[in-house]
């Protein structure tokens, strides 16, 4: 739209250009067209169909967006499978038996909405959605060149409709939702990768005749596994962990289950194979779970991606009537599967900008703030969550600790912020603040010496002394208000006396034999 307070400029094309038809892509174009519909909104989308997406499954903030800010509730529930929770599982050997595997997850169902995704159903719906509020939509189309103007010029963006004809729109507004291709980051020189600091890969593909962990031959032949949960496995995401790595499965709508891996190649090699499917395959076996659940399963063929260097981000994501969402942005890590929260706190946010200025609303306070809140947030979070994590993944007892508080902070903090003032909330960044930022130091340090106690028990050989034997089921659920704190207070009182266990533990040969070892109940205790 042009500038209310430049009339004579040159009328654009089109008031904004969205590069990208996916997920963050489509739901921009759908934000701008519900809240302006005066607004002329083009969306270039190169695929005929959309391809696979590394995570498949959404946390509590991202379903927010879906069913509060998007309204899909509806659409979610009647086509996606409810995600019932995170569910991880030890070992300490292939022979080990399934019964005997430690679980780490809740004991019943969740109560704050969230989806097992197929990804590819979901962009096709929402970009559906933005085509019948009025965005147009070139599908197939390859972006050529995007030149931005300075000043107030209008921006240029030339497409290849085919191979023997380009067109070149002008727009007001351009919008980068490119996903990992990062176009305008690259472009502009501000896509920065984390490298050696998060050194990590991930594989993955789809699979039919996968045996789920509520079936009868699974509770059949296993029936103590019923013994521990009152909720559903089948359509929780479980993980299988192990020491710098992790397997997501995750079942899907059709049947089908989503599985790969995500490894830190300065701790963990994947196994040599002769393809990449087959290595994933032979991997997922090694696990007494993954061996119940995929040992006559069959990959679909030509269905396997591979990624060498996951982490990136971009140094600014905001600029002069250009602006980058989602995984254009930048990527961490989907071991919580928060990639959806991004996109939607930096849709909601370049959206709610657009619509400022369209207004006529002096937008700079806001265009400052997004400038330089994502590489903040992005490193707050990082540093807080992930930076080290794959070294103490493999260890029941360490990894039990940061899930209990990785949790807590994540509902008293950006879980409970989206849900009590969605409007507000999803227009800033996870971290911002002074108490954002007090929260994802804490949340360092203990990350910090999770880390630390991981190596020493590597060095003694204590690594891992309680991934099989346990039972670490969750009693309590968490709610998205302050209550939440009371995980945060149990926590510190594990991670103390995991200090102790730490420093005074003895090597397996001198440890309790497996069958003395008692079954821990972790329910939550009353809080102090």
């Amino acid at each position: 739209m042009n500038d209310p307070h430049l009339p004579s400029m040159p009328k654009a094309d089109y008031d904004v250009i969205i590069m990208g038809g996916a997920f963050s892509g489509a739901s921009a174009a759908l934000l701008l067209k519900r809240d302006h519909p005066e607004l002329r909104v083009l969306v270039v989308e190169r695929q005929v169909e959309f391809n696979r997406k590394v995570g498949e499954s959404t946390s509590e903030v991202a379903g927010c967006f879906l069913t509060r800010v998007l309204h899909l509730g509806s659409y979610l529930s009647a086509h996606h499978y409810q995600k019932h929770g995170l569910r991880m599982w030890f070992c300490n050997s292939p022979e080990d038996s399934v019964e005997d595997c430690t679980e780490l997850g809740p004991k019943f169902q969740s109560r704050l909405p969230t989806f097992q995704l197929d990804r590819a159903l979901l962009d096709e719906h929402v970009l559906k959605l933005a085509r019948e509020a009025g965005a147009d939509l070139l599908r197939p189309a390859t972006l050529r060149e995007v030149t931005l103007a300075d000043g107030e010029e209008n921006h240029r963006v030339t497409v290849a409709i085919s191979k023997e004809e380009t067109k070149t729109f002008t727009a007001r507004w351009v919008i980068d939702a490119s996903g990992k291709a990062a176009l305008l980051s690259k472009k502009l020189g501000l896509h920065r990768l984390l490298g050696d600091e998060h050194a990590t890969s991930s594989l993955w593909c789809r699979y039919r005749n996968v045996n789920n962990l509520d079936s009868h031959e699974s509770r059949t032949r296993y029936p103590k596994l019923m013994m521990r949960t009152k909720g559903m496995r089948a359509t929780a995401t479980n993980h299988l962990m192990g020491r710098g790595w992790w397997v997501w499965l995750i079942p899907l709508s059709n049947g089908d289950y989503s599985a790969g891996i995500v490894w830190d190649r300065s701790v963990f090699t994947l196994p040599e194979g002769p393809s990449l499917t087959a290595r994933l395959h032979a991997h997922i076996l090694q696990h007494p779970i993954g061996r119940l659940m995929f040992e006559n399963a069959e990959p679909i063929e030509d269905d396997t991606f591979y990624y060498k260097g996951l982490p990136y981000y971009t140094e600014q994501m905001a600029g002069n009537r250009w602006a980058m969402v989602g995984d254009a942005a930048g990527f961490i890590d989907p071991l919580y599967s928060q990639g959806l929260d991004y996109c939607g706190h930096t849709v909601f946010a370049v959206t709610r900008m657009i619509g400022k200025q369209t207004m006529g609303e002096d937008i700079t306070e806001t265009l400052n703030y997004l400038k330089g809140a994502y590489k903040r947030s992005y490193q707050l979070w990082f540093e807080s969550l992930y930076k080290g994590k794959y070294e103490y993944m493999g260890d029941a007892e360490l990894t039990r600790i940061a899930f209990i508080m990785d949790l807590g902070t994540y509902f008293v903090g950006p879980v409970r912020l989206v849900y009590d003032n969605p409007e507000y909330e999803f227009g800033r960044l996870p971290y911002d603040g002074p108490a954002g930022t007090f929260f994802a130091k804490f949340m360092a340090l203990y990350n910090r010496r999770l880390n630390a106690m991981a190596k020493k028990r590597q060095a003694k050989g204590t690594y891992g002394a309680w991934n099989t034997g346990m039972d670490l089921t969750l009693g309590q659920s968490y709610t998205p208000d302050f209550s939440a704190m009371r995980f945060l207070r149990w926590g510190i009182r594990l991670w103390l006396t995991a200090e102790l266990r730490t420093l005074f533990g003895r090597a397996p040969k001198e440890m309790p034999a497996k069958d003395e070892m008692p079954m821990e109940k972790a329910s939550m205790p009353t809080p102090a």
